[in-house]
């Protein structure tokens, strides 16, 4: 093999490796505000709860926490082509307008618009979307899944709301 022959491979590989989305971009994104984010160790909650049963199943998907504690619906939708690289195979979200309601002078009127928005972005991308804000919500409401301000997933709630999402990734 030539050294021009060679450099051509080694660039071929190079360039192969570099724009294949399975090993360069998340295959899974959780996009929202503390319900995505949490307020656990990162190894607690429930993406990263759920990468781990996907691993334990033989999976090689990666799941990317892309959630913002106290974030608008209206600064989600700004940032979620960023937020979602090139690559992703699935979106879930947990968004809703609660962080609208509490911080902004308008309140949530805008939340509904905002998230029906989201969506249409992910889906214009062709993104499987799993709206997981209503199983997050039931699963906080049963005992001993929410931390003490009755918001946000304990450890136990995380590990459940992970195990409910990995049956719906089969």
């Amino acid at each position: 093999m030539t050294a021009s022959n060679l450099r051509a491979f080694f660039l071929l590989l190079t360039s192969i490796t570099l724009l294949s989305p399975g090993l360069a971009s998340a295959q899974i994104v959780v996009l929202g505000h503390s319900a995505a984010r949490g307020y656990v160790a990162e190894n607690q909650m429930w993406s990263a709860v759920l990468e781990s049963i996907l691993r334990a199943r033989g999976s090689q998907l990666h799941v990317t926490n892309a959630g913002v504690n106290g974030e608008t619906t209206a600064a989600e939708l700004q940032r979620v082509d960023s937020a979602i690289p090139n690559g992703t195979r699935t979106v879930i979200l947990t968004i809703n307008g609660a962080n609208d309601a509490r911080k902004l002078i308008g309140g949530a009127a805008d939340a509904a618009a905002n998230v029906a928005a989201i969506k249409s972005k992910i889906k214009a991308r062709g993104i499987r979307i799993i709206d997981a804000m209503g199983l997050y919500l039931s699963v906080i409401r049963q005992p001993g899944m929410a931390l003490p301000d009755g918001r946000h997933l304990s450890v136990e709630g995380n590990k459940k709301l992970a195990t409910i999402l990995a049956v719906m990734l089969k």
